[in-house]
């Protein structure tokens, strides 16, 4: 579906148009068979209240509907090849590095916890949520404390949340607001790179409190002493790549003015691609492609709730529902920015922990606050939208990355997002509301 996107995305003829949604419905109704639970609730009730929203509002609801089973696709196609970026790091036994030097802090806390959160927040980009999978395999079985992974892994991932273009907190939001990536990367980067001290920082006053939860096994103590340079050298190698596709993706955004989230997938096709072609390693990118296949066969709940969040975002545009929404952000924004800020963030939160994802509440959002109308650059309130995203990913039990550390962890989410991270999160909101003063004093 998704490579079908990106053809029809190149060529527009009225035929594929339909067949797309044609496409799309077919998947949609055959991927809410496997998903259960709330998240079939919600995706089935989104998807009905479109319908009818449709019906009772459109001049043309058959056509809407189709164009609105569409209009998370670009998101949709992000988030399902993304994860193709892997293949060459997997392949090229880079990881192997990241395992050699959490070998050799272990016992170290605090450079175990640097450690953690710099390669997480260096990863990430390319590998999204995958990329704490992939680290806990390496570390799982070091004397570091659990709550050094809990909070190295949150902090390093969700420092990641902030600037790249390859999730989908940065790429819908920027879409959503009308911001562009080259605009808004140094500002991103910034806050991310302030996020990651931050972290570090408070982990300093509490470091000594940590002590190791095991002993090493024998085979950890026999092996070979392997050269330091020479892992270096692989982690240099997982930064230039990760340097090269975000200025291709500047240039390429500049030059084409193709939009971002089309433009990720498209590198994200053709950097394995490329990389198989350069070395030979077309067998290696296919047995790859193979485990890719299976893990993306098992995307049922992002599949129904993104095209029906898509769907029922487009029915409610230019509605009454929607002018009583942006009266209602607007009056606070009137009042205070600050104000304004809180009410994004406590909105937010409060429908992820009643199971309703980001995706569908922060776009909505987004699409109804003009920027010029609160006084700040477009890409000024993404960062406000993204910031909220990745701090509700860290307290939410419900959310998909507080699941995947706590079941690595086999501790549960309010322990993993409140107790060890909360502090974290109150300091970085308590340094949005300071920069929001001292923004509002210019």
């Amino acid at each position: 579906m998704c490579l079908f996107y990106l053809i029809y995305f190149f060529f527009p003829f009225p035929a594929l148009f339909y067949v797309l949604s044609g496409f799309c419905l077919a998947v949609y109704f055959s991927s809410v068979l496997n998903v259960k639970g709330v998240a079939r609730f919600i995706t089935l009730t989104l998807f009905l209240l479109a319908l009818l929203i449709n019906w009772n509002t459109k001049d043309a609801p058959f056509e809407i509907g189709l164009e609105g089973i569409q209009q998370n696709l670009p998101l949709l196609a992000l988030i399902s090849l993304v994860p193709m970026l892997s293949i060459p790091l997997k392949a090229g036994g880079y990881f192997h590095s990241i395992k050699h030097f959490m070998r050799k802090w272990e016992d170290q806390p605090r450079l175990a916890f640097f450690g953690l959160s710099s390669f997480l927040a260096l990863i990430s980009p390319i590998l999204n949520m995958g990329s704490v999978k992939i680290v806990h395999e390496m570390v799982d079985k070091l004397r570091i404390n659990p709550m050094i992974l809990g909070k190295s892994y949150l902090i390093g991932f969700t420092s990641s949340m902030l600037w790249s273009p390859y999730f989908a907190s940065v790429a819908i939001v920027l879409h959503e607001v009308g911001g562009r990536f080259n605009q808004y990367i140094v500002l991103g980067m910034a806050v991310a790179l302030l996020q990651l001290i931050i972290g570090n920082l408070l982990f300093l006053r509490s470091s000594k409190k940590l002590y190791g939860n095991g002993k090493r096994g024998k085979e950890d103590l026999t092996g070979e002493v392997e050269d330091d340079q020479v892992h270096r050298g692989n982690l240099l190698k997982i930064l230039c790549m990760l340097v090269v596709m975000i200025f291709s993706l500047l240039i390429l955004e500049h030059v084409t003015r193709i939009s971002m989230l089309t433009l990720v997938s498209l590198i994200a096709v053709f950097v394995p691609l490329l990389w198989a072609a350069v070395l030979n390693q077309w067998k290696v990118l296919a047995t790859e492609f193979e485990g890719y296949l299976r893990k993306i066969s098992h995307m049922d709940h992002e599949i129904t709730l993104f095209l029906s969040a898509g769907l029922f975002g487009l029915a409610i545009r230019n509605t009454v529902f929607a002018d009583q929404l942006q009266s209602f952000l607007m009056g606070f924004a009137e009042q205070s920015l600050l104000l304004f800020v809180l009410i994004i963030f406590l909105v937010v939160l409060f429908f992820a922990f009643i199971g309703v994802h980001q995706i569908v509440v922060i776009p909505i959002l987004a699409s109804q606050v003009s920027a010029s109308s609160v006084g700040m650059s477009p890409e000024f309130l993404a960062l406000i939208f993204i910031m909220s995203w990745s701090i509700t990913a860290v307290l939410c039990p419900l959310n998909a990355i507080n699941i995947i550390v706590s079941n690595c962890l086999e501790r549960n989410g309010f322990t993993i997002g409140f107790r060890w991270n909360g502090t974290y999160v109150m300091s970085l909101v308590s340094i949005l509301i300071v920069a929001l003063t001292v923004y509002g004093l210019f």
